[in-house]
């Protein structure tokens, strides 16, 4: 499933700002273009009519009609029109003498009655200072949105760098908190309410999930300190048992099966109690370690097992490879893989560990799992050859690998099964 893409709450609200804007500027404008021609319809309505009144009075008067204004067209018809047909507006092109260039004129073709006569008149009015004042509205309208627009965002990129910085930090505390440490956490100063409500509800949380957790380590320390007594116990009486012959001669198998099931239990509660540590973050010595002589100091140690077992291990180890991590939990990481490999390996071959600059690579010689592999790294999963595992060590190597930014990763080839750290 493709990852959810996500916009932040200014961004969000700067776009709505931006759209309500241009909406805004959008409706301003066609109501200013309606007002503007209802405006110049008016205008030029009333000149029409002042020029119509004074024609008809001109040809009531008698007065000649050159002393009209030279674009206006008076003409006297032989018979009476269809006046129906009039008004008829249209817009024209003509020639001005005064200003040496063609205007854009408005002309109203209409018929008048004077002295029982008809007259067509052509009344052209000059509507280029008019479409001037509407050009100049929409200059206008156009720069003092984006003007609007860059104010909105430059208000986004202040609100987002100063008035935010609280909130921000405060996300910052949430995301890099550990439990078991929210007595070292600072409060952020914010006199923001919403700020300072969601800041109180966090250290609230975190009081109370740092009850819950001090509740469970102590159940989970005592429980595996407490536990180890009657374990000691119960082991030591096993172990009179095992000495005594008769007994054994008797009982072995089941002497036995309590001797393994209690050795069992026992590591089982500190594995836990390990487990339980590592996911809370306890091991926080974390520093860049070189791998090679820790690798090499975990094989010595492991030499009488190998031995044992008719097992060799052979290296290929680079004095360059080094973890930033705990020195304690990589040690885990390499007792755990080197005993899978021991108790799993067979004498095919030696168990090979490698490692590059960047890469650390353990295998060891097996058949193919019967089980998917995806299964290797849960907890308690075993198999039927898996007598005495406690189902613990991978999946405690993945976790470690988890907290620590590493990848560890499983393949099997040339029959080999091969786990991968980067």
């Amino acid at each position: 499933m493709a990852k959810q893409r996500t916009i932040k709450l200014l961004t969000k609200t700067t776009f709505i700002y931006l759209i309500f804007t241009f909406t805004t500027f959008l409706i301003v404008a066609l109501f200013m273009l309606s007002e503007s021609n209802e405006f110049i319809k008016k205008e030029l309505d009333m000149r029409y009519h002042m020029f119509e009144h004074r024609i008809k009075n001109f040809i009531e008067k008698g007065k000649p009609l050159d002393r009209l204004p030279p674009v206006t067209i008076v003409a006297e018809l032989s018979e009476k029109p269809d006046t129906s047909k009039f008004p008829i507006i249209s817009d024209t092109l003509i020639y001005d003498a005064t200003r040496d260039k063609e205007m854009m004129f408005r002309k109203k073709t209409t018929v008048i009655k004077a002295q029982d006569k008809y007259y067509r008149l052509e009344l052209p009015v000059p509507i280029d200072d008019y479409i001037r004042l509407k050009d100049d509205i929409f200059r206008t309208l156009i720069p003092a949105f984006f003007i609007l627009a860059g104010i909105i965002v430059l208000f986004n990129l202040f609100i987002s760098g100063y008035l935010f910085r609280p909130f921000n930090r405060i996300l910052e505390t949430m995301k890099t908190f550990k439990v078991g440490s929210a007595s070292e956490l600072t409060k952020i100063n914010t006199t923001t309410k919403e700020f300072k409500r969601m800041q109180d509800t966090f250290y609230q949380m975190l009081g109370r999930i740092e009850e819950d957790y001090r509740h469970l380590k102590e159940y989970t320390e005592n429980m595996a300190h407490e536990i180890q007594t009657p374990l000691s116990i119960i082991r030591s009486k096993t172990e009179n048992l095992i000495s005594d012959d008769s007994t054994m001669n008797k009982y072995s198998d089941t002497i036995k099966t309590i001797y393994d099931q209690t050795n069992h239990l026992s590591k089982l509660g500190n594995t836990l109690n390990l487990l339980t540590k590592i996911e809370n973050e306890e091991f926080t010595n974390r520093r860049h370690i070189n791998t090679k002589e820790l690798i090499e100091k975990h094989i010595s140690a492991v030499s009488e097992l190998l031995d044992l077992k008719e097992i060799k291990i052979e290296t290929d180890l680079s004095d360059k490879h080094t973890l930033f991590i705990d020195p304690y939990l990589f040690d885990i990481i390499i007792k755990n893989l080197v005993r899978n490999a021991i108790t799993y390996g067979s004498n095919k071959g030696a168990i090979e560990i490698k490692t590059t600059e960047k890469k650390f690579e353990i295998s060891n010689y097996g058949e193919i799992l019967n089980f998917s592999a995806d299964k290797l790294f849960e907890r308690f999963y075993h198999t039927d050859h898996e007598k005495g595992a406690i189902g613990l060590g991978l999946a405690i190597v993945k976790k470690i690998c988890e907290l620590n930014n590493l990848e560890v990763r499983y393949s099997y080839c040339d029959d080999k099964h091969i786990f991968t750290i980067e």
